[in-house]
């Protein structure tokens, strides 16, 4: 087989794959679908990837000839059709045969195929694995987090990483592909939002890493380990993170129990949300309206769709805008990373449910703020429990920099939402009047509507899967100063409530000057604000 000649778009200093729903291909036939010859072979490798990773691509068109070639990708739900994937191009050799490395999606079920004209290769199914990372302080068995150690104050202990762990409910993270030499740093929490790095490791060939000779005084620490991006070859995986570890460090070792016959007891089922195998319906079927389709806002000033495993700080996907990046903030035991294809708030570590639920968790938007324009994302929730006190569920838009913050002021609030609540409250917050509605939605662990806002500057209008449901026509709701989207899973530090997750699939912004300004909707009623937030 020819070395062929492969193009492929630049983006942050590496290979960028963004997807283009709006440009269909015809390819000349006059169908999206086009009547292509197909014929043609297209194999895949590895076979075992996480987002992100370098895949090889090799294949015959079945026609000899040399041909420009582009791929494709499907989504697999009903209504789809085939679509390119920007950024890249590449040529056959003179019998038709190809061979190319390109990033693998994140996302489940989808499809793709090379395209020429006419000719099409059969397509291929993705499956991307999910990346993620566990740690514990290491005991007599290091390689074991169900033996962990005791941290004693004065005497070094090991923190040890598992990059490869396969954990409950999460079938995507059996068998997880090694990154031996990876980098990783050990860090302490210092508040929600800064951590201090501590040291520096690597994978090893079994897909563990080790900090030796860490202490701490007595006391509670709380630690997290931070996977690096890979970014040799063609492969662009962002660097990922555990969850926020909380470790008791004590001021002398514990006294060991008495030895006593050990005894069977039945773990607990683990509780779920009845409503939960509605997902999975739910996302093999057709995605929802957007309110920037239905009014024209496109194109785009930045989109994140985190469809290649990006890291919370790369650049968006596509757009004018491509600055932005994503903080994220945990007081307690939550984590913001993304997850198959989407941005992802969990509250906890435990897919199961169970203690330890607590705590604020947000992702803010960084370096993309706008005054006026509009904003809009996917939402939907996960719960496994449904026991306690929910948390909660905001997509706001909030002041970009500290000085405009004003204590919650001037806040506007896209959805304020609860696991297992089907009561949807939004609003607008302009220094001492807030305005404010509520309506009746369906779950949202079984459904993922588009939740969007407009705002100009005599008027905010909010939508719900395309269609106003609220406005407030007055100059006074619009604060005029820089906003940003932030997503928050709000709790305390003593309250312990439902395990939530929350998945945005994508997050987008465009410029008040495309499409069409809507002024619709039940007004939203006014009244006095008294109360503040952190």
């Amino acid at each position: 087989m020819r070395t062929l000649r492969v193009a492929a778009a630049l983006c942050a200093g590496g290979i960028a794959l963004s997807l283009a729903p709006a440009a269909a291909s015809t390819d000349g036939a006059g169908s999206p679908e086009r009547r292509a010859l197909r014929g043609g072979a297209l194999t895949t490798s590895p076979a075992t990837y996480v987002g992100g990773q370098a895949i090889a691509f090799t294949g015959n068109l079945g026609k000899p000839g040399v041909r420009k070639i582009s791929l494709q990708l499907h989504m697999n739900r009903p209504g789809d059709t085939w679509f390119p994937v920007r950024g890249f191009s590449g040529t056959t050799g003179a019998d038709g045969a190809f061979a190319f490395a390109f990033q693998a999606p994140a996302m489940f079920g989808i499809r793709y195929r090379v395209v020429s004209g006419d000719l099409a290769t059969a397509p291929v199914s993705f499956n991307a694995k999910a990346q993620d990372l566990t740690m514990w302080v290491a005991g007599e068995q290091p390689e074991s987090e169900y033996e962990p150690g005791q941290p004693v104050a004065g005497q070094p202990f090991t923190i040890a990483v598992d990059t490869t762990p396969s954990l409950f409910r999460r079938p995507e993270t059996i068998g997880l592909p090694v990154f031996a030499g990876r980098g990783l740093t050990l860090q302490k929490r210092i508040d929600g939002d800064t951590w201090e790095s501590l040291g520096r490791s690597s994978v090893g060939p079994d897909g563990m890493g080790y900090f030796p000779g860490v202490s701490a005084p007595t006391g509670t620490v709380v630690y997290r380990v931070v996977a690096d991006d890979v970014s040799t070859g063609a492969n662009r995986i962002g660097w990922m993170q555990t969850f926020p570890t909380y470790v008791t460090v004590l001021d002398q070792p514990p006294v060991p129990p008495p030895t006593e016959p050990p005894t069977e007891t039945a773990s607990p089922a683990p509780r779920v949300t009845a409503a939960g195998s509605a997902v999975a319906r739910r996302e093999a079927g057709e995605a929802s309206g957007t309110a920037a389709g239905k009014y024209g806002w496109y194109p785009t000033l930045w989109d994140y769709s985190w469809e290649a495993g990006q890291s919370l700080t790369a650049p968006p996907d596509v757009g004018s805008v491509r600055t932005g990046s994503w903080l994220d903030y945990a007081d307690g035991a939550g984590r913001v990373s993304r997850q198959n294809g989407g941005l992802y708030l969990d509250s906890q570590r435990n897919n199961g449910g169970g203690a330890g639920d607590f705590g604020t968790t947000r992702a803010t938007l960084t370096n993309s703020a706008r005054a006026y324009g509009r904003w809009e994302a996917r939402l939907r929730l996960k719960s496994a429990e449904a026991d306690d006190a929910d948390f909660k569920v905001l997509v706001e838009l909030v002041p970009d920099r500290a000085q405009d913050y004003a204590c919650g002021r001037r806040n506007i609030t896209l959805a304020e939402v609860a696991a297992h609540s089907t009561t949807l409250t939004f609003g607008a917050r302009a220094d001492t009047a807030q305005w404010s509605a509520t309506r009746r939605i369906p779950s949202l662990i079984a459904t993922a509507p588009a939740v969007a806002v407009e705002v100009a500057k005599g008027h905010i209008t909010w939508f719900w899967d395309g269609k106003p449901i609220g406005t407030v026509v007055s100059k006074a709701a619009v604060s005029d100063v820089p906003m940003t989207l932030r997503f928050s899973l709000v709790g305390d530090q003593t309250t312990e409530r439902n395990q939530t997750g929350i998945i945005s699939d994508w997050q987008r912004g465009y410029a008040l000057s495309r499409g069409k300004q809507v002024i619709a909707g039940p007004r939203l009623a006014k009244g006095a604000l008294t109360s503040c937030e952190s």
